[in-house]
């Protein structure tokens, strides 16, 4: 049985540790009180004295920061890659049901995959099998970074520019502006204004997607902040969603019964109702008119209220049955 739950939490899972572990590492570096830099007393050989001076030990800190950021980054693509190569399994498998193939070509044919680069990996899902992220250009950039900061400790080099003048490394980040009727922005994004905000009537609170572009010469050291970090999760994020959608598309596509977290708990699909409209009813059968719901709160109050609050009710139905 494919559980895409559970392959959908590799990449999560990368995601929630590279969080965690940059956040302990980064706290710790600019941690003003923390100077102990060796491993533990007992060790008896050492490469580093028991004491440096304070310009030396901010050195080390800096170092420890921009490697703590470096190899949450890795973690992130490595374990983003993974995932690809799980739902690109379960995908085979699936049409594997379909074609003649012996075990030593699926083998090969699987090993081949895993081999691949993320670009590739992306590219190979779409064409095979439908699945695909509109973002796909943003991680192929962020695989890049990463490789030149595995094999050239962030220096670029040549391979890193390919001819071009510059590195160009893209992902999308997030921005929170209040927008006020006349049209002015705020952002409220950090560092934030030390002087407040105050919103009038008619004024808003919006979010927007914006593309992130940082450009480096030969030579120089690609680097992160903490919050170019933060934005690129979320970006990995969103991207295993939609290519987790992709795969429970195909495979619905193919003839298989999906039932996912959502779907487990929404009580029309427990109860077989149709997707399409119109809306029925899971109780009792009745068909609302309209495109909607409409009437659903009340006709739910007054018939089915003691099998479960209408707010409850509610809250179970998936994407499907409420769009």
């Amino acid at each position: 049985m494919i559980d895409f739950d559970k392959i959908k939490d590799i990449a999560f899972r990368g995601i929630r540790r590279t969080s965690v572990f940059m956040g302990l590492g980064v706290n710790a570096a600019r941690d003003e009180r923390l100077k102990e830099y060796q491993l533990t007393d007992l060790v008896m050989f050492r490469v580093m004295p028991d004491s440096v001076d304070d310009q030396t030990l901010a050195k080390f800190k800096a170092e420890f920061h921009r490697w703590i950021i470096s190899n949450g980054l890795r973690e992130l693509v490595e374990t983003f890659a993974t995932f690809l190569d799980q739902i690109h399994k379960a995908c085979f498998l699936i049409k594997r049901n379909k074609i003649e193939v012996s075990r030593e070509e699926a083998n090969r044919y699987l090993q081949k995959f895993e081999k691949m680069g993320i670009k590739d990996k992306l590219n190979r899902l779409r064409s095979e099998f439908s699945i695909f992220t509109d973002r796909e250009k943003y991680l192929s950039s962020i695989n890049k970074a990463r490789h030149c900061i595995t094999h050239r400790q962030g220096k670029v080099g040549p391979e890193d520019l390919r001819g071009k003048g510059t590195f160009r490394l893209a992902w999308l980040g997030m921005e929170i502006y209040a927008e006020t009727t006349s049209g002015n922005r705020h952002s409220l994004m950090p560092p934030f204004p030390k002087n407040s905000i105050i919103l009038e009537s008619g004024d808003r609170v919006m979010m927007s997607f914006v593309e992130r572009v940082k450009e480096y010469k030969l030579g120089e050291t690609v680097a992160f902040s903490p919050n170019d970090i933060g934005e690129i999760c979320l970006l990995f994020h969103l991207a295993t969603d939609d290519i987790t959608k992709s795969a429970l598309e195909y495979a619905k596509s193919m003839g298989i019964e999906i039932r996912d977290k959502e779907n487990q708990k929404c009580l029309c699909c427990k109860r077989g109702i149709p997707k399409k409209r119109p809306r029925r009813c899971p109780v009792c059968g009745h068909v609302f008119q309209g495109k909607g719901w409409s009437g659903i709160d009340a006709h739910w109050r007054a018939k089915h209220e003691n099998i479960m609050s209408y707010k409850k009710f509610w809250k179970s139905l998936c994407r499907e049955h409420t769009s």
